[in-house]
């Protein structure tokens, strides 16, 4: 798609129309076949141009993966006025404000991944098996979505296992949007299903203090 005549792209939209183009490539082609004389001919650059602002198809493709990872972690930023579920002033308030927003953020990503369920498998699922580029800004993208529900359900400085055990309950959910049809399950009951097993995965003896589920109040001791 060329520009509309008279009007010339900044640098920042040009790249972003080449960047944005290869997303939409990556649907239908695999990375190994996308070829940079292709998207440049489908932009209307020259050649010359292409290589201007990609020296080579590396950087083209971890533009295209760092594009499509920045718009997950977009959908998924902490809702505000969310709070975390324990800490100074936690309640009733603030156990639903936890709640709220550990909820929202999973939705965002299960409705996404639904929805661009093509896009997601092939820019994101599959570019992290390209190169170790392209794995780290995937990796990136499910640590930074791990650390933002971890501190929605109020741990914010978690241990290593902690995180790798979140990672491990993120990647089960990414395959349960995914496989949404085999398994017959509709939407709100993936949703649902996702917090069930982030709670059930919380409570491990070997993952944090025991995190109190949000909308759960604390049993005051007997006196």
């Amino acid at each position: 798609m060329t520009e509309p005549a008279g009007r010339r792209l900044s640098r920042q939209e040009r790249r972003s129309q080449l960047v944005g183009l290869g997303v939409r490539l990556l649907e239908t082609t695999p990375f190994h076949a996308l070829s940079l004389d292709d998207v440049a001919e489908r932009a209307g650059v020259s050649r010359s141009l292409m290589f201007h602002y990609f020296p080579t198809k590396l950087d083209y493709l971890t533009a295209v993966v760092q594009s499509a990872a920045d718009h997950v972690l977009s959908l998924t930023e902490v809702p505000a006025g969310a709070t975390s579920g324990t800490g100074t002033g936690a309640g009733a308030g603030a156990a639903a404000g936890a709640a709220s927003g550990t909820r929202a953020i999973v939705t965002a990503l299960v409705r996404f991944i639904q929805r661009r369920r093509d896009n997601y498998v092939a820019v994101l699922r599959s570019g992290r098996s390209v190169d170790p580029a392209l794995e780290k800004v995937v990796d990136h993208m499910h640590r930074t979505i791990s650390l933002r529900i971890l501190s929605s359900i109020g741990v914010d400085d978690p241990a290593p296992l902690t995180l790798v055990l979140t990672r491990a309950w993120l990647a089960g959910i990414e395959e349960l949007a995914l496989l949404s049809e085999e398994s017959g399950q509709p939407q709100p009951a993936i949703i649902d299903s996702a917090l069930t097993t982030l709670y059930a995965v919380a409570s491990l003896p070997d993952f944090e203090d025991p995190i109190t589920r949000p909308g759960e109040m604390t049993r005051a001791p007997d006196l």
